[in-house]
């Protein structure tokens, strides 16, 4: 698939405008890809592209008492930083697609989404937008995720995981005890695509 344009981008983005979510595509400006991240969750990247963006808390109360609001931000300290990527995983591009998918469902559990809202009549047009999103990031790209993915089966980790399989755990980025999320991170963009739980 060819890069997206600004168009496509922000079609794609709908997906995540009925849940609680944030997402950013910012300059990668460091080697170490951390503070870029911390960056984009403090709100002080912009789109190199300047391409649409999400964030559903912009203008909220408690972003107002707190600017990093739900996030809960990388250590500065080169050491607390290497610590809070350590907990994150590395996904395969393979299983990308599925994983953007699974972020823009209700209850962050393709399982529940199955049972409660009709998702593989819908899924075919997620995985179309999820597909516009993969393509802006070119290959080499890294990407990482704050969840395990054990095969449910068997309890242990795999390298090609399924995100429509159930969610088993995750460590929180933010405020909240349950939140998923994925960190594209290529040469030129670091991508922040987070979504929230706050029950």
């Amino acid at each position: 698939m060819s890069t997206p344009d600004a168009e496509a981008w922000a079609e794609a983005l709908t997906m995540y405008e009925q849940r609680y979510s944030y997402v950013l595509v910012g300059p990668r400006a460091h080697q170490d890809w951390v503070q870029d991240v911390a960056a984009i969750m403090r709100r002080e990247a912009t789109d190199p592209r300047s391409w649409k963006w999400i964030d559903v808390d912009e203008g909220d109360e408690e972003r107002l008492e707190d600017p990093n609001f739900p996030f809960v931000l990388p250590p500065a300290d080169p050491e607390g930083a290497a610590a809070w990527q350590a907990v994150l995983r590395t996904v395969p591009r393979t299983s990308v697609e599925r994983l953007l998918v699974m972020l823009s469902t209700t209850w962050l559990d393709v399982p529940s989404e199955r049972a409660r809202n009709h998702f593989d009549s819908r899924r075919p047009e997620l995985e179309r937008k999820a597909r516009v999103i993969l393509s802006r990031f070119p290959a080499g790209t890294s990407f990482y995720a704050n969840t395990g993915y054990p095969d449910v089966r068997t309890g242990n980790r795999v390298d090609d995981p399924d995100f429509y399989e159930m969610t088993t755990g995750c460590n929180p980025r933010s405020q909240y005890d349950w939140d998923l999320g994925l960190i594209a991170v290529s040469d030129a963009e670091v991508g922040v695509f987070w979504s929230f739980d706050p029950r």
